[in-house]
C-alpha cells in the first residue's frame, strides 16, 4: 500500500526529477551536520580527534554540492524555458534574474544577521558568504549558456570558464594587484588572509561544471538517460581516482593548497558527486532499484528537504550560531553535538513541512521534460 503523504504536502509531479531533490536534500542535511557541530561542540582536543577529521571532509561536501547542483539546474530550467516558447536570448536573462535575486538575498541575509546577531559588526553586511557565491555564479552561468546555441558550444564553453576559474584561484593567492582592489571586492577574489571563506575562486567553478553536465542532461533524450546516468557513475569515479592519485604528484601551479585551491581537491569532489548523481538516478527514478523495492511512494523527505533548501538555510542559521542557542554554543561533547544534529534536522523537517503546506503554491519544478 502506498504511503500517505503528510497533511499538506503536494504531491511531486511526475515530470519533477525528484533523484536531484534528493541529493540537494542530502546537501541541506550535510549542512546542518557541519553547522551544528562546528557550533556547538566544545573547543579542545575533540577538534583534534580522527572522527572530527572526517566530520570536517563530509561537512565539506555540502557547499560544493548546493553550488554543482544550482549550475546543473540552469540548463534545465532555460530548455524548460525555451520549450514554452521563449528565446534563447529571453531564456539567458531570467537565468540571469535569478542569479542576481539570490545575490540580493544574499545581502539582505547578512543585513540580518547584523540586526539580530549578538556582536555582529556593520562590516559583516560585507561578508562573502555562499549565497553570494551561488548568486554571482548563476548569473555567469545563465549568460553563458545564452551564447551558445548547441549542445557542444554549451558544454565547452562551461568547461572552459571551470578549467579558467580552477588555473587561477591558486594565482589569485600570490598575485599582488589584488591588494589594490578595495576589501569588499578583494574577497569575492580572495579570502582575507588567515581566513577560509567563500570566494568566487574557486567555488564558482562548482556550479559552471554543474552547467556542462546540466547542459548535457537536459538535451539527453528519453531513451538515453540511463546511459548517460551510467557514464556519470563511471566517469566520476574515474575522475575521482585519478584525481587522488595526481595529488600527490607537485602542482604546476604556484600557490596551490590541496584543501583550498588544488585542481586535483576540486576534481575527488566533482567526481564523487558526479558518480552519487548517476547512482542516485537509478535507486530513486522510475524504475530505479530502489523504486523496484520499496512500495510506491507520495513523499519523501529528503525531497522536500531538498525543495526547501533556501528556506532551511535561512532560517537554520541564525538558529544554530545565534541568540536561540547560545547556552549551547561550544558546549557540547562532539557525540552529543551530533545527537542534537540529528534532533535538530527533525525539527528543519517540520518546518519545511509547514513551510510546504502554509506557504508554497505553484513552486516552480526542476523538469526534465516539460
Amino acid at each position: 500500500m502506498a504511503e500517505p503523504a503528510p497533511p499538506g504536502t503536494p504531491r511531486p509531479s511526475r515530470h519533477r526529477a525528484g533523484y536531484i531533490d534528493w541529493l540537494r536534500g542530502l546537501a541541506v542535511v550535510i549542512m546542518i551536520l557541519a553547522h551544528v557541530v562546528d557550533a556547538w561542540t566544545v573547543v579542545g582536543p575533540t577538534r583534534q580527534s580522527r572522527p572530527y577529521f572526517w566530520f570536517l571532509v563530509l561537512a565539506g561536501m555540502g557547499a560544493p554540492l548546493f553550488l554543482w547542483l544550482a549550475g546543473l539546474a540552469v540548463p534545465l530550467a532555460a530548455h524548460a524555458r525555451v520549450r514554452r516558447g521563449a528565446s534563447v536570448a529571453e531564456a539567458s536573462w531570467m537565468l540571469q534574474k535569478r542569479g542576481w535575486a539570490i545575490f540580493g538575498l544574499a545581502l539582505l541575509f547578512r543585513l540580518q544577521a547584523w540586526l539580530f546577531s549578538a556582536g555582529a559588526t556593520l562590516y559583516g553586511i560585507l561578508k562573502v558568504d555562499i549565497l553570494n557565491v551561488m548568486g554571482l555564479s548563476l548569473v555567469a552561468a545563465g549568460w553563458l549558456w545564452g551564447r551558445a546555441s548547441t549542445r557542444r558550444g554549451r558544454v565547452s564553453l562551461a568547461t572552459a570558464a571551470t578549467l579558467a576559474v580552477l588555473v587561477l584561484t591558486p594565482l589569485l593567492r600570490v598575485w599582488t594587484w589584488p591588494a589594490l582592489i578595495p576589501d569588499p571586492i578583494e574577497a569575492y577574489l580572495r579570502p582575507p588572509p588567515a581566513r577560509s571563506t567563500f570566494t568566487l575562486f574557486p567555488w564558482a567553478a562548482f556550479a559552471l561544471a554543474g552547467l556542462a553536465l546540466g547542459e548535457w542532461l537536459a538535451t539527453t533524450t528519453a531513451e538515453a538517460r540511463d546511459r548517460f546516468h551510467g557514464w556519470c557513475v563511471a566517469g566520476g569515479l574515474v575522475v575521482a581516482v585519478i584525481a587522488y592519485q595526481l595529488s600527490f604528484r607537485p602542482t604546476l601551479l604556484p600557490g596551490s593548497n590541496f584543501w583550498t585551491t588544488s585542481p586535483a581537491f576540486f576534481a575527488i569532489r566533482l567526481g564523487a558527486m558526479t558518480a552519487v548523481f548517476g547512482m542516485l538516478y537509478f535507486g530513486l527514478a522510475p524504475g530505479g532499484v530502489w523504486a523496484r523495492l520499496t512500495p510506491p511512494r507520495h513523499w519523501s523527505p529528503m525531497e522536500l528537504l531538498g525543495r526547501t533548501s533556501l528556506f532551511i538555510y535561512w532560517v537554520h542559521v541564525e538558529l544554530v550560531y545565534g541568540v536561540p542557542s547560545i547556552r549551547l554554543h561550544k558546549a557540547l561533547s562532539f557525540n552529543g553535538a551530533l545527537v542534537a544534529f540529528a534532533l535538530f534536522t527533525l525539527l528543519m523537517l517540520v518546518l519545511a513541512m509547514a513551510k510546504s503546506r502554509y506557504w508554497d503554491k505553484d513552486a516552480p519544478w526542476i523538469t526534465l521534460d516539460a
